[in-house]
């Protein structure tokens, strides 16, 4: 089940996590963004692992950031952001997957205007970012819709530290740990999200 109190405590961080897993800008890699964690993230372990990771990215230059998440995620044909495409590659079943993705955000009120974009790792967490999750009662049965979404997230970011297991200091890969495990926050013991909660030793 998902935890409608938590997803509003961690609304926050999602954005954050959401800009800082996609394509490097020199926003990610500024103080500022530094500042919007600190201010904004809340009081979990993952705060100062995030942070961590912000340090890395300082380090390097903006090029070098580019390079290295366009080699991981989109030339390594290994890994990919998008979330469903390790299960059904492009099958019908997937179109399928991406469709139902598309009417749940358009339910919780965020409009994506590309139904392909639906399952990519950076628009999810943007999605539990924006979502309107308490417009009505808590109890609210759409909430259990959500349940899809956190297993296409935990299937996606599974898979991606699976398929980079072989690869050490990633910083990208330390974002997608700290992923997986801010949300697990939101899912409560049982259900089908049961496997979140596996170790990170993918």
């Amino acid at each position: 089940m998902i935890n409608v109190q938590e997803l509003e405590r961690l609304r926050k961080s999602f954005l954050l996590l959401s800009q800082a897993i996609d394509f490097p800008d020199d926003e990610v890699r500024s103080q500022d963004f530094v500042i919007e964690v600190e201010r904004n993230f809340p009081q979990i372990p993952e705060r100062n692992q995030f942070l961590s990771v912000l340090k890395g990215f300082q380090a390097k230059s903006l090029q070098e950031l580019q390079e290295n998440y366009t080699g991981l995620f989109e030339l390594n044909k290994r890994i990919t952001m998008y979330c469903t495409y390790y299960r059904f590659e492009d099958s019908r079943e997937r179109g399928g997957i991406l469709a139902k993705l598309k009417m749940l955000y358009e339910m919780f009120g965020v409009e994506l205007d590309m139904a392909e974009m639906t399952d990519y790792l950076p628009t999810m967490l943007e999605f539990l970012g924006l979502g309107v999750w308490t417009d009505g009662p808590v109890e609210d049965t759409r909430i259990e819709d959500l349940n899809l979404l956190f297993s296409v997230l935990e299937d996606g970011t599974y898979e991606i530290l699976k398929q980079a297991k072989e690869l050490v200091d990633e910083p990208y890969l330390d974002l997608v740990r700290l992923i997986r495990s801010s949300l697990r926050y939101c899912v409560t013991a049982g259900g089908d999200n049961a496997e979140m909660r596996k170790g990170e030793k993918a």
